[in-house]
């Protein structure tokens, strides 16, 4: 998208002013040989971050994220009426009577968390946030990316507040990625849509209908993993470049562009922290589907209607005595 190529080329620029005012910005990086996470841990964009996979994955060294830059989160403070994003540069504020500003004006910090993640501390006016980037599993199966972002009340009353968390695909160098609700399972779309409170425990995103080069699953609820999902209020399969310019709301309508993930916490009705209280709000992305609490289902795959009913007519007249699927053109379910 000429939108993205003109944001990466404000980074590129970012960064050359930051190494001119001796001012460093860094990355650092951990693998488990099957996924990577880079993070930002100085200048304008810390704490944001990549995932991609590892020399060990099927298919390694291509993006799940778009590169450092793009990906960010929001903290929504309702008593300050104030948008908090940790982007580089503030977006507007996307809700009435609130302004915007970014993370990295207050005091911010990356330290590593053992040696397969990173937590990145933001010191902001009323609240504490905390963002946890962690790759958990050893192996295919069970590798995947938990992110959670915790908030902690540091006033003296009891405040309100909401959550933006915003994941930005790249899957296999392909921004336009394909969406699908899974358990229950729908076709893949390229049409953008808001799920309020969804029912769905998962979803899955490919970089292609007919040949995808893998998959990709997110978290929505529920599951076998520990913790589990934080249930959103909100989430939303949208168009990045519709999106990157609002810290909060945007119309969330379109198709076939650059695609990202949104989860709300706090949407409509803020969430209400006592004085010392922290709210905590995970989810997982991975490249297979039991990787993320899912039922893993090994290669099986999911006929069309249209694929039922051929089989269905040739078996009757042939007279055969058993049924082999074909594997449909929407690739296969890990």
């Amino acid at each position: 998208m000429k939108t993205k190529q003109m944001s990466a080329v404000y980074l590129a620029m970012a960064g050359l002013l930051l190494a001119v005012g001796n001012v460093s910005a860094a990355t650092q990086t951990v693998t488990n040989g099957i996924l990577t996470v880079s993070i930002s841990d100085a200048g304008g964009n810390i704490g944001q971050f990549t995932v991609t996979t590892g020399d060990s994955h099927p298919n390694p060294s291509q993006t799940v994220f778009y590169p450092i830059g793009t990906s960010n989160i929001t903290l929504r403070d309702v008593g300050a009426a104030v948008m908090w994003s940790n982007d580089g540069s503030a977006p507007a504020a996307g809700l009435a009577g609130y302004t915007a500003t970014t993370m990295n004006t207050q005091p911010a910090a990356v330290t590593p968390i053992g040696t397969n993640g990173f937590r990145t501390t933001y010191t902001l006016p009323n609240f504490t946030v905390v963002q946890d980037v962690v790759i958990d599993g050893t192996t295919l199966a069970d590798t995947n990316v938990r992110h959670t972002i915790s908030v902690t009340n540091n006033s003296a009353a009891s405040r309100q507040y909401g959550v933006r968390n915003m994941w930005d695909w790249q899957i296999a160098d392909n921004d336009a990625s394909y969406f699908r609700q899974r358990s229950p399972d729908t076709a893949f779309t390229d049409v953008f849509s808001t799920f309020v409170a969804p029912a769905f425990t998962h979803y899955e995103m490919v970089d292609d209908l007919t040949t995808p080069a893998f998959s990709v699953f997110g978290t929505v609820h529920g599951g076998s993993l520990s913790p589990q999902p934080t249930p959103p209020d909100q989430l939303r399969y949208s168009s990045w470049s519709a999106a990157i310019n609002s810290a909060w709301d945007f119309d969330n309508t379109g198709s076939a562009i650059d695609s990202a993930v949104f989860y709300y916490w706090g949407f409509d009705t803020p969430l209400t922290l006592a004085p010392g209280a922290t709210g905590t709000h995970t989810q997982y992305v991975a490249t297979v589907l039991g990787a993320v609490g899912g039922a893993a289902s090994g290669s099986t795959s999911i006929p069309t209607l249209t694929e039922w009913g051929l089989m269905t007519m040739s078996l009757l007249l042939a007279g055969l005595g058993y049924r082999q699927l074909r594997r449909p053109k929407a690739g296969t379910v890990a």
